[in-house]
């Protein structure tokens, strides 16, 4: 702006002779400088595409802070899609009446057992673990002919078999799906919290269906 009213400052006559501009010349020089529209001789200073861009930058960085808080915090489970890996070595401990399950979405490192007393009498108890502490403990109940048990949480279908899934919040969250195949009562049990590392519904009725 300075330079602009400097320049209007010596748009005089003097400043035309002797230069071979004519009338008409001198006239559209004067207009142009001292015209406050820009002509075909200004320069926008404020580019157009600055703020554009700049607006899509923010979006994007929103988003991937966004994405990434909300796995952290267990909003969106990173591991909604989790692979499935085979669990090839059925405990000896485990009874010959019960399935084992095959595939978890994990590599096993290591392997615990034990039995309990439980509700329904004895039970066999399976706990796997994985490279990032992932938790899965298993509970195997063999049930008494004509028991009738009632399953109160969410209804679920493990294939064909009905069961009942529910999910817990707070330092020991935990995912719990419960199913009955003939006389045997079934409990698949997965801690997030251990890990950090969330899993769905649908993957764990899909450990439960890998039960063989």
């Amino acid at each position: 702006m300075d330079e602009l009213k400097s320049l209007r400052g010596l748009m005089k006559e003097e400043t035309f002779k002797g230069r071979g501009f004519t009338d008409q010349m001198r006239e559209n020089i004067r207009s142009e400088v001292h015209s406050k529209k820009p002509g075909p001789f200004s320069v926008h200073k404020k580019p157009i595409f600055a703020p554009i861009l700049s607006v899509l930058f923010f979006a994007a960085c929103l988003s991937v802070f966004v994405y990434f808080g909300g796995t952290q915090l267990g909003i969106f489970g990173n591991n909604a899609s989790a692979p499935l890996h085979e669990v090839s070595d059925r405990p000896e401990f485990l009874g010959k009446e019960f399935k084992f399950i095959t595939k978890v979405p994990f590599e096993v490192k290591n392997v615990s057992t034990k039995t309990a007393e439980g509700p329904y009498g004895n039970m066999q108890m399976i706990t796997l673990l994985g490279p990032e502490k992932q938790t899965i403990t298993m509970s195997f109940h063999l049930l008494e002919p004509g028991t009738d048990l009632n399953l109160l949480q969410e209804p679920v279908k493990v294939g064909t078999s009905t069961g009942s899934y529910t999910e817990s919040e707070g330092p020991l969250k935990s995912n719990l799906l419960t199913w009955i195949e003939g006389e045997s009562l079934y409990e698949l049990k997965y801690m997030p919290a251990r890990s950090g590392i969330s899993l769905t519904k649908d993957d764990m009725i899909k450990m439960a269906e890998s039960f063989r």
